[in-house]
């Protein structure tokens, strides 16, 4: 049986899919591999072969209504002419209504453009090499498209003068794989389009024959139908996914299932919060606690053994419940008897950044406590409808802790930081109201770093205002700096430096402060003239609807790629910077030399924590499974401690013993 001729509508949506696919390949922020094309370009092109063809669809419905001959042209032609005129006279930096506008105004010209390439082809419908010459003519569009990408001249964000990429992993594309992968999602879409039609058609028969009329007048609901079961089957998906990831952010390392001992550390004997109500990322943070022994070897001063509280989303049932856990917790370890206290506001999953802690541990001597309060266990990208409850939790522990400051002498109070990280600092900066570090103070916090700020948290862009990307900014509002880029603190002199005691971190390619849901309907600020681009953002690129967003999603994806115990600076990854930046904006002393030894021994204690927790899952395998899992962890640690063969048993056996029993030397002279 012959496969049957694509419709009109299916044709003009292939045609937009095919500019769009090309379109697809422009760099943006980071670099990508080759099956991350694959996934921009499969995207893109549905999405635009999706709009289209509904769209389309309409257009049809109204020409077949028309008592005028080559009226599906004409309605196209005119559409087209409509939609660009239109475009060109409605600003699209204007505002949510006016980049709407412009947005739909330019699809409307798209999709009457397709639907005339369309009909062009439907002259060759049914005749020999019709579908050869509808295939050319994909392909070409797809050519012409990737030609106007600018290949060779436009750059990726990520990359530096000297032609390496700040990245921890950088990607490469395979040509050869990207054409197969580009060919294969062609042939996959090809065939979608023949499965969606058909699924159209069915609707819009049966809509017929419950209503009335024919098909045709009914392909519109047919197109509508087929779209929905489409979204149905991807929200199905989704589900899925969530649940699974739910239950992995839930269970707890192999390496950390007994319960810690020391009465300093939430989930101890002595704690008021079991070990069995911790979430994975929150037993590993308490599990890695800092031993003072640990601190005094690298300070090599006395110190003491410092605190560390969690309360877990399973610890209780309510937000107020986990607030009210942990402010039990603090009381309970006198952790305000510290002359240094700091809530570290954690990820979607849990995780609490612990460079930032282990690096306030050191510079305190141990003399300190940290606190944190989980409101997920799902990754950040899936913890979105969870940020309000985290900010509630927050205000309610910090609200606690300040009331307990206030009861206290001035002059024995701890000093209050607080620190966070990606969605953790959506969750902690949206409890300030206004754009002044009044508010801050106000809370009774003296200083606060927060790196990766997503872009749609609403007290960052207050702080920033109105000012542009391309503008290099200046401390303020009063003590607090926003950066564009690192290297706008680091540009900043010695003198403004030390003014700044709330610092909102990010790096230029970073795609977290930059995604948004705006990217898929107007153009952003990063992507203005060329000559105003802010660091890190790419050169030659323009925006696209639907490409830009989906492009700057998968670098979300790949933001954060560590090599564990080799620290970078790039992408979603701060832990090059924030030593050093605590110690600047918290006010904590440290020498030259000790913060060398604090920055070998927190790269030291990464490695060997993660090499201690994939050497325990290993073990916990039998048979065959085991095996295959030890060789599989000793040729990460190969690669990650860049020997030339896997580590053995004994190797990888002395990195995490000398982690978990601290203990550094001080570096050779």
């Amino acid at each position: 049986m012959a496969i049957p001729e694509l419709d009109v509508s299916a044709r003009g949506g292939l045609l937009l899919g095919a500019y769009m696919a090309g379109r697809s390949t422009q760099p943006n922020l980071l670099t990508r591999g080759t099956t991350d094309q694959a996934i921009i370009t499969g995207i893109a092109t549905a999405a635009s072969y999706g709009w289209s063809v509904s769209a389309g669809s309409v257009l049809r419905s109204v020409a077949n209504r028309l008592p005028i001959p080559m009226a599906a042209p004409v309605v196209n032609a005119a559409t087209a002419v409509t939609g660009l005129t239109l475009a060109r006279g409605i600003n699209p930096h204007g505002g949510v209504r006016p980049a709407a506008a412009n947005l739909a105004a330019k699809t409307l010209g798209a999709v009457g453009l397709a639907g005339l390439g369309a009909d062009a082809l439907e002259l060759a419908r049914g005749r020999r090499g019709g579908r050869l010459l509808a295939a050319g003519a994909m392909i070409g569009v797809g050519v012409a498209a990737w030609a106007k990408t600018r290949p060779g001249r436009a750059e990726i964000g990520s990359k530096k003068a000297d032609g390496t990429y700040e990245e921890d992993t950088p990607r490469e594309l395979n040509a050869g794989k990207t054409a197969a992968l580009g060919v294969g999602t062609a042939l996959l879409l090809y065939g979608a389009a023949h499965v969606e039609s058909a699924l159209g058609e069915a609707i819009a028969r049966g809509t017929a024959n419950l209503l009335g009329g024919k098909p045709e007048n009914h392909r519109m609901v047919g197109r509508i139908g087929a779209t929905a079961a489409s979204l149905s089957l991807g929200w199905s998906a989704i589900g899925v996914a969530t649940a699974k990831l739910t239950n992995v952010g839930a269970d707890l390392d192999v390496a950390n299932l007994a319960a810690p001992t020391m009465p300093e550390v939430t989930g101890s004997p002595e704690s008021g919060i079991p070990w069995d109500a911790q979430s994975r990322e929150g037993a590993r943070w308490l599990s890695e606690a800092l031993l003072a022994d640990g601190i005094s070897a690298v300070m090599q001063e006395p110190a003491k053994q410092p605190i560390r509280v969690y309360a877990a989303l399973p610890a209780a049932d309510s937000l107020e419940g986990r607030a009210e856990l942990l402010l039990r917790e603090l009381d309970r370890t006198k952790a305000l008897e510290r002359k240094n206290i700091a809530i570290f506001s954690p990820t979607g999953s849990g995780y609490v950044n612990y460079v930032a802690c282990e690096t306030f541990e050191y510079l305190t001597r141990g003399d300190c406590a940290s606190m944190a309060i989980a409101y997920s266990v799902l990754p950040s990208a899936m913890s979105l409808t969870r940020t309000d409850l985290g900010t509630r939790q927050t205000e309610l522990v910090v609200a606690g802790v300040t009331e307990r400051l206030l009861a206290m002498p001035a002059s024995e109070r701890p000093r209050f930081f607080i620190f966070g990280e990606s969605l953790g600092c959506k969750v902690s900066e949206e409890m300030f109201s206004g754009a002044s570090d009044v508010s801050l103070r106000g809370f009774g916090l003296e200083a606060g770093v927060w790196v990766g700020t997503p872009a749609f948290t609403k007290w960052h862009k207050r702080v920033w205002g109105n000012r542009s990307q391309g503008e290099v900014p200046e401390v303020g509002p009063d003590s607090i700096y926003a950066t564009r880029a690192i290297s706008d603190w680091h540009q900043l002199s010695d003198s403004d430096q030390a003014r700044v005691k709330y610092l909102l971190l990010q790096n230029g390619d970073d795609p977290v402060p930059k995604f948004e849901a705006p990217l898929w309907w107007r153009p952003p600020d990063w992507l203005g003239p060329e000559g105003s681009r802010p660091p890190g953002a790419p050169k030659g690129t323009s925006w696209l609807p639907v490409v830009t967003f989906i492009a700057t999603f998968v670098d979300l994806l790949n933001a954060l790629t560590p090599t564990p115990g080799v620290f970078q600076q790039g992408g979603h990854d701060y832990r090059v910077e924030i030593p050093d930046a605590i110690r600047k904006v918290w006010g904590l002393s440290a020498s030259h030399e000790q913060m060398q030894r604090v920055n070998r021994a927190l790269r030291e204690r990464e490695l060997g924590w993660e090499l201690d927790r994939d050497w325990a899952e290993a073990e916990a395998k039998s048979g065959k499974g085991k095996s295959k899992a030890e060789h599989h962890v000793a040729a990460e640690a190969a690669k990650w401690t860049q020997a030339d063969k896997p580590l053995t048993p004994e190797a990888i056996s002395s990195l995490t013993e000398k982690d978990i029993q601290p203990g550094v030397e001080p570096p050779e002279k």
